[in-house]
């Protein structure tokens, strides 16, 4: 599309160049044949008009200083003024018709809001500077939805949302403050090629809007970065090296260095499957309160002299959970029993530590997938039913309640759909259970689903 709009601007201008050129040129050359032939007393000159030749015939029109009569040329006059204004004309829209739209992805990177806001004012003054035209924002933002994580960060997704938005360039920046300057990438892509290039700079503050105008209009054109040196780099080369210490003893400072790199941002991007969010921590998200219901099956690996019945049980547990810092340790309490199988049930408190394995650096903060896992210790009471007894009467009778400790350990895990809502299980579920006469081991897994506060 850009092509087509240059070869027609292109056109209409040469045209209209040409034409007055070509107009100014044969009436400059008519007037001065047509003087020459007054002064002479010879006829016009071949290139006169028709209308002149029967005014000299006639003696009917008066002429100008050039020798025609003056309506030919007041009218040849306004000819050459009207095609001048049109070649003026063009050449102003010119501009404005090749102006490409730039879909604008929101400014990423830093810990500091307002840097990044600025930054992306800074980008949005230039793109208009420079005589592009940018996406509406909602535009922007309805195509970002598309996009898996709601990052567009690849080809790929940034031809979707070029394709989304109708627009020629896709660009995106990212911003590194520090104490003087502000590290500035920017990285656009071109949607006729399908070409990602980038540039960096340290923008310094108080000339933000004219550095980062350089950068755009190295970054925004049809044959891209190129090769060599950019025009900041050679200007820095290029400038005057320090004066050396004068014979009055003056001392001259080195450098301060730059400050070290600022360690990533609190902040993960979480690829939750009901959508995307920023938060921190990632297991907690923020939501340090959690309740929680689960569901399974235990087997008695080991059992007590005496025991009959099924070895397996049906599981249900309850429990309240408190996550404390930033790493993924959580406290919990809770409790449970036999839904089904032998009586008995629990009561426990324990301590887990969550991780979270996808958690990696991105743009100066964090992203990850929502699946943690790790180990579980717990320690309680256990509540079981004795051996009944059969009296001298063939009478059975109840055993009595019976309390002993539990440890009990299991691999944890949890997948969070939002930052609200997880599911659990529990893979192990080992309790040792010690007593008078002999110890209890169960074993099994259970599965549930907590909500977050």
């Amino acid at each position: 599309m850009n092509d087509a709009v240059n070869d027609a601007v292109n056109d209409a201008v040469n045209d209209a160049v040409n034409d007055a050129v070509n107009d100014a040129v044969n009436d400059a050359v008519n007037d001065a044949v047509n003087d020459a032939a007054n002064a002479a007393g010879a006829r016009p000159a071949r290139g006169t008009t028709r209308e002149a030749a029967r005014g000299d015939r006639a003696g009917a029109s008066p002429r100008g200083c050039s020798g025609l009569p003056a309506g030919v040329a007041w009218r040849r006059m306004i000819r050459r003024a009207l095609s001048c204004a049109a070649a003026a004309a063009l050449l102003a829209i010119a501009p404005a018709a090749l102006a490409d739209r730039v879909a604008l992805l929101p400014t990423r990177g830093g810990t500091d809001e307002a840097a990044r806001s600025a930054a992306q004012a800074e980008v949005a003054r230039g793109l208009a500077a420079l005589g592009h035209t940018t996406a509406p924002d909602g535009e922007v933002a309805a195509a970002l939805k598309d996009v898996a994580d709601g990052v567009a960060d690849s080809a790929d997704e940034y031809r979707a949302v070029g394709a989304r938005t109708g627009a020629d360039w896709v660009l995106t920046g990212t911003v590194d403050p520090a104490v003087t300057t502000t590290r500035i990438e920017l990285t656009a892509y071109l949607a006729s090629t399908g070409r990602v290039e980038s540039v960096a700079r340290e923008v310094d503050r108080g000339k933000e809007t004219r550095q980062t105008q350089e950068m755009l209009a190295v970054l925004l054109r049809p044959e891209g970065v190129g090769a060599g040196e950019l025009p900041w780099e050679r200007a820095a080369r290029s400038a005057p090296a320090s004066a050396p210490p004068s014979a009055g003893g003056a001392i001259v400072l080195p450098p301060v260095p730059a400050p070290p790199p600022a360690p990533p941002a609190k902040e993960v991007l979480m690829a939750y499957p009901l959508g995307p969010e920023r938060v921190w921590p990632a297991y907690s998200g923020g939501r340090r309160v959690a309740v929680s219901a689960s569901l399974g099956l235990a087997v008695a690996a080991a059992r007590l002299p005496g025991a009959s019945g099924s070895a397996t049980s049906l599981v249900g547990e309850a429990r309240v959970a408190y996550a404390p810092g930033d790493r993924g340790l959580e406290l919990f309490a809770g409790g449970g029993g036999n839904l089904a199988g032998p009586f008995a049930g629990w009561i426990e408190g324990g301590a887990r530590l969550l991780l979270t394995p996808s958690l990696t650096p991105h743009d100066g903060a964090w992203r990850a997938f929502p699946l943690h896992l790790g180990p579980s210790l717990r320690a309680g009471a256990f509540f079981r039913s004795s051996a009944d007894v059969v009296g001298p009467d063939l009478t059975t009778y109840r055993g009595d309640l019976d309390v002993d400790p539990v440890l009990g350990a299991s691999l944890d895990v949890a997948l969070a759909l939002s930052p609200s809502v997880q599911l659990e299980a529990q893979l192990g579920n080992l309790r040792w259970v010690p007593t008078g006469g002999g110890s209890l081991l169960l074993v099994g897994a259970t599965l549930g689903a907590g909500a977050r506060f």
